[in-house]
């Protein structure tokens, strides 16, 4: 079965503690991952596809693409970038506030990939 992108609207982007959503971090986070930015889009069909992101977050509202280590948290982070640079966002990822920004993000188009169940954004 080929997996086709098809055309979603953000309904919600809300930027969370990882201690709001977890009383133990997941497996596979490290102490640098303190933040996640959950993004609901829906489909023309009403199917509603969640995304998560996970970065640490600046006191002014941005964060580094860049990390201590070179791991999973550095290649999510990258993954973040890419997002906001893919769907237009912002062109400098650096200086994005993206606590401000988020609020802004509803009714932009995205583009989902449907699986059995569920799906995700697609992000290249």
């Amino acid at each position: 079965m080929a997996s086709e992108k098809m055309g979603a609207m953000i309904e919600e982007a809300k930027i969370y503690k990882i201690s709001e959503l977890w009383a133990r971090k997941p497996k596979g986070l490290r102490f640098n991952d303190t933040d996640a930015l959950i993004v609901t889009a829906k489909t023309k069909d009403g199917k509603a596809i969640r995304e998560t992101f996970y970065f640490c977050l600046k006191p002014d509202g941005t964060f580094n693409i860049g990390t201590v280590s070179k791991d999973g948290s550095h290649v999510r982070r990258l993954r973040l970038a890419s997002f906001l640079k893919h769907y237009k966002i912002t062109d400098n990822v650096d200086e994005y506030n993206l606590k401000e920004g988020v609020r802004k993000w509803k009714g932009k188009e995205v583009l989902v990939v449907k699986a059995e169940g569920s799906g995700f954004i697609y992000v290249p």
